[in-house]
């Protein structure tokens, strides 16, 4: 072959800078924060049940079941509205006292009515330390004089408020909208910390337009648990989100339990 002849020739030096190009590799950059979904700088297992409608005494081995229903679910945090204490009467078995001892966590009682001994009211339990609680009347008038019991719980990351209620059980829909109008105040009040709101919540169609929470029970999470009388909202952020949600059975009734991922802010 004529190598200066090659080297001489435009078009020869054109197909082989061609072939050049079609054998060389692309290489595209990809950032690897765009392929890898967001993790969660921990996660929270919270739970909530209603006792307002056990119509029976609860009895120690009750409370020895459900502690252990705790344990295995490993549920962080524990939300329960509608306690019903009697601190003079030795017979009856106090439902916080029992469980407290049962699983060692720590716990605010939020009282709502004191009637000849019978105490009623909410509670919040948490394997976390609880760095501020407070109870919150409503403002209208019922026999039970329903409230919300806030408490912040340190769950290491950051902290988060739980506000475990109890509304009013026959009520216009201005009294409604007064309630969650409370809770929504609770919730500016808790200052951008993650909130959980656990009781006896209105499903999405009888919820206010003030209500601006998300619902487990309503989410893509949550779709097909069963209906009880304790709901989850949530305020749904780029620091809290919805991982996981199911129902279970409890000597005590349906149990709500959910999932949630604490995020660190953007």
């Amino acid at each position: 072959m004529n190598h200066r002849a090659l080297r001489g020739s435009p078009q020869i030096l054109c197909v082989l800078l061609l072939l050049s190009c079609s054998c060389s590799t692309t290489v595209t950059k990809i950032d690897p924060r765009a392929e890898a979904p967001r993790q969660p700088a921990m996660t929270l297992k919270v739970a909530t049940l209603d006792l307002f409608n056990l119509r029976r005494r609860i009895e120690k081995k009750d409370v020895e079941q459900f502690a252990k229903i705790i344990k295995r679910e490993q549920i962080e945090i524990l939300a329960v509205q509608g306690i019903a204490r009697y601190p003079t009467v030795k017979s009856r078995i106090d439902f916080v006292n029992e469980l407290v001892a049962r699983t060692d966590m720590r716990h605010i009682f939020g009282q709502t009515v004191n009637n000849m001994g019978r105490q009623n009211g909410n509670a919040v339990f948490s394997i976390y330390p609880i760095r501020f609680n407070r109870n919150t009347e409503y403002e209208l008038k019922s026999a039970d004089s329903e409230s919300a019991l806030q408490v912040a719980v340190d769950a290491g990351v950051k902290e988060v408020v739980i506000i475990s209620t109890r509304l009013p059980e026959k009520m216009t829909n201005r009294g409604l909208s007064s309630c969650i109008q409370t809770i929504v105040g609770l919730k500016k009040a808790a200052g951008g910390a993650p909130v959980l709101v656990m009781g006896n919540l209105p499903a999405s169609q009888k919820r206010p337009a003030s209500a601006v929470f998300s619902d487990v029970h309503e989410s893509p999470a949550g779709t097909h648990l069963k209906p009880v009388s304790s709901r989850i909202w949530f305020n749904e952020d780029e620091t809290l989100g919805l991982l996981q949600a199911r129902t279970i059975e409890t000597e005590f009734g349906t149990m709500t339990l959910a999932e949630f991922g604490l995020f660190s802010r953007l």
